[in-house]
């Protein structure tokens, strides 16, 4: 695969930061859940030592650091959300503590997931020799168990996607899309009419123009986010910060905005009127 010729307009596809994280750690979840019988495919009474060690692996999870690993949640997805993975990464001696996973192998994962989602220049040649390297160290301990296909586009294709994006790979994440999904939800039960599917995504349209309105944002405060320095193996794989980055080199965002603090929310508390000032001259243009 990796001698294989590629079709450079697939690289324009580009790779989910954010998902990465949890397509990673769903394929050490289910590793771990085989390895007891150490087979891609579980059949027969398999299938019940799969179950066991689910369920043991979920309680160790919740006892030990408080996560709710791998359950669906009523109404949509599961418990695998980007901040479950992070913390399971993050705490990788536990993890592979609770897996019997090999701890190495956590720790390659995570610092390629922290070098691609920092949003700095990264040296493709060392990455590229990194993920290799961790590639094959996947296939050496475990070659029973087939690369999913997100590890493999990370591993093998990564470098290649990297080096043909305008900006900084972790610059191009999804989290922003995926952080308006609750604002969706409000504003299609609060702000939209409810006569036609046709009205209601209509004003849901404009409420989205309203609320990203470059007047208004800056007018608000910035909320205030975690960061965390990288790593030195992170640190290693990146391109040295220019001038206007010297201030930020070795700090990335270790959570979603869904874990942030709210203490920020009390500091905008004098600049509510005039947001919605503003936001109403906006609504009454728009609907005019």
């Amino acid at each position: 695969m990796i001698i294989r010729p590629i079709k450079m307009e697939n690289l324009e596809f580009g790779i989910s930061i954010l998902h990465g994280w949890i397509r990673f750690f769903e394929c050490l979840l289910h590793l771990a859940y085989k390895l007891p019988f150490k087979k891609w495919q579980a059949r027969g009474s398999d299938k019940e030592i799969v179950a066991e060690t689910k369920k043991k692996i979920q309680i160790e999870f919740k006892t030990k650091l408080g996560l709710i690993v791998d359950k669906p949640k009523p109404g949509f997805g599961n418990t695998n959300d980007g901040n479950t993975a992070r913390r399971f990464f993050k705490n990788a001696e536990v993890s592979a503590e609770i897996t019997n996973l090999d701890l190495d192998l956590i720790k390659k994962m995570h610092t390629i997931l922290i070098v691609v989602s920092c949003g700095h220049e990264i040296d493709i040649e060392k990455f590229r020799k990194y993920a290799l390297e961790t590639a094959y160290y996947f296939v050496e301990k475990y070659p029973w168990y087939n690369m999913p296909p997100t590890l493999h586009k990370y591993l093998i294709h990564g470098p290649e996607i990297i080096s043909h994006a305008l900006l900084p790979i972790g610059q191009l994440t999804e989290e922003a899309q995926e952080a308006r999904n609750k604002d969706f939800k409000k504003f299609r039960e609060h702000h939209s009419r409810k006569c036609s599917r046709t009205k209601s995504n209509t004003d849901i349209f404009n409420f989205f123009l309203l609320s990203s309105d470059p007047v208004i944002n800056s007018k608000r405060k910035l909320p205030q986010k975690k960061l965390s320095s990288l790593p030195k193996e992170a640190v290693d794989l990146l391109l040295p910060p220019s001038n206007h980055d010297i201030n930020n080199d070795h700090e990335y965002d270790s959570e979603d905005d869904d874990d942030l603090d709210d203490d920020h929310d009390d500091d905008s508390d004098d600049n509510v009127d005039e947001d919605y000032t503003l936001f109403k001259i906006r609504s009454d243009l728009i609907y005019a």
